[in-house]
């Protein structure tokens, strides 16, 4: 058996309201997963051991989802992403990703706003659209 898995299958959706409404995001491509980072704290002082600055870990970024997907004008996460973003409200983003087979896949939630919504629409390749939230916290599935 390899070692690996492939990304194929993952899953996209975004949860509005106090008791969500999920609508899947269709057509995605490549996704990288949040990349939570700590912010760092100079605790520096005039008698920092070795005259090394020094510094502990502060409060967690959770950073930016890009989703990019393939652009349909109309379409149900088009009509999704327009809205979500116009109103600024905060939505659930929900990935749940392959798991082997046997296993029961468990989504990463996160709770963020709409950021941005690319679109293109070259002359001689597909259409596409990127969806950019803003993420402020992991939520509990």
């Amino acid at each position: 058996m390899a070692d690996g898995m492939l990304g194929y299958g993952t899953t996209v959706r975004i949860g509005r309201g106090a008791t969500p409404t999920w609508t899947p995001l269709a057509l995605l491509g490549d996704i990288e997963m949040p990349d939570e980072q700590a912010d760092e704290v100079d605790v520096t002082h005039m008698q920092s051991p070795g005259r090394r600055k020094q510094f502990i870990a502060g409060l967690l970024d959770s950073g930016e989802l890009s989703i990019p997907m393939n652009y349909i004008p109309g379409s149900a996460s088009d009509t999704l992403c327009k809205a979500i973003k116009t109103s600024g409200e905060q939505v659930l983003v929900e990935i749940t990703l392959p798991v082997p087979s046997g296993e029961t896949a468990v989504p990463e939630v996160f709770s963020g706003f709409l950021k941005g919504y690319a679109r293109t629409a070259p002359i001689n390749d597909k259409m596409a659209a990127t969806a950019t939230f803003r993420l402020s916290e992991a939520v509990e599935p």
